[in-house]
């Protein structure tokens, strides 16, 4: 489990890389605010915007639970995106990458 800061994407792609699985990401599963919707809809940008601060965790298929599925890891790396089973090129920038000034 870990918080999502810095992107839904950037932050789900870190812990797929950490736990050496692969992870996919359906965005018609991401829930989106009405606010949201009436502001712009585009789940893509929703994905990849920081400052969510929501919980983003892993869990066995059958867990029950009233969290929304949105993905699933898998054997394998790197991340792949989807939009109700049509894939989904990935952005450039998957979220915010903090610079370290050495």
């Amino acid at each position: 489990m870990m918080d999502v800061s810095d992107g839904l994407l950037i932050d789900a792609s870190r812990m797929a890389s950490a736990s050496n699985l692969a992870v996919s990401i359906d965005l018609a599963r991401i829930p989106l605010s009405n606010a949201y919707h009436a502001f712009s809809g585009d789940r893509l940008a929703a994905a990849t915007a920081g400052d969510d601060y929501q919980l983003l965790f892993a869990a066995p298929q059958d867990f029950v639970t009233d969290a929304m599925r949105i993905g699933a890891f898998s054997a394998g790396s790197g991340l792949t995106l989807h939009d109700c089973g049509k894939p989904v090129p990935l952005p450039p920038s998957l979220g915010y990458e903090h610079i370290s000034r050495g």
